[in-house]
């Protein structure tokens, strides 16, 4: 603490620590969007994908449902234009295409996980995984929000280079990818 100089007043504190200690006190936008996404314990919603690929002269699009169920199960499953489901149910990633399945173990395939994380952390209002595996930048406030992902590991950014999700206090309602070889836009909406 500052002495008091002769006159008895306290010295001030140089602006630039001033700043700084109010900046320590500011509150973390991201732990403020995650609070309502995490009190949503299971939730239901229909999306619409929109994928601009270089190859093909206009955007491929898939509509389906979506379901989550805390602590740890994201379901993806795509109704048209190919039936495809994908499920994430902790550790393990089942994805059923044409007749076919198949698992995948997260720890066993490191380029996933931070694409999954990306959504099922956000989702369970998890900071601590997705900066473990994303640069995070948050915007806006528990009514309307923005969180832009840059993934941390070299081999994810060749693939995908940002993910940005937008959404409303406890829902995500837009989820974009930029990678390499194109872009895709899944607009959400929540089933009440």
């Amino acid at each position: 603490m500052p002495l008091p100089d002769e006159t008895g007043a306290a010295p001030r504190l140089p602006r630039r620590l001033l700043l700084l200690g109010l900046a320590a006190q500011a509150p973390d936008p991201l732990a403020a969007i995650l609070a309502p996404l995490a009190a949503v314990r299971e939730s239901r919603a229909t999306f619409v994908e929109e994928k601009e690929l270089p190859e093909l002269e206009r955007p491929l699009l898939s509509r389906g449902l979506l379901a989550w169920r805390a602590p740890d199960r994201l379901e993806k499953h795509t109704i048209e234009p190919v039936e495809e489901r994908f499920l994430l149910e902790g550790e393990v990633l089942t994805i059923e295409r044409r007749g076919e399945r198949r698992q995948v173990a997260l720890d066993a395939a490191p380029e996933i996980r931070p694409l999954v994380e990306a959504v099922r952390a956000t989702l369970a209002g998890d900071a601590a995984t997705l900066r473990a595996h994303h640069r995070v930048a948050a915007s806006g406030g528990p009514a309307r929000w923005r969180i832009e992902l840059a993934p941390l590991s070299s081999r994810v950014r060749a693939a995908v280079q940002r993910i940005v999700l937008e959404g409303e206090a406890g829902a995500i309602l837009l989820v974009e990818t930029q990678g390499r070889d194109g872009r895709s836009s899944m607009r959400i909406s929540p089933v009440r």
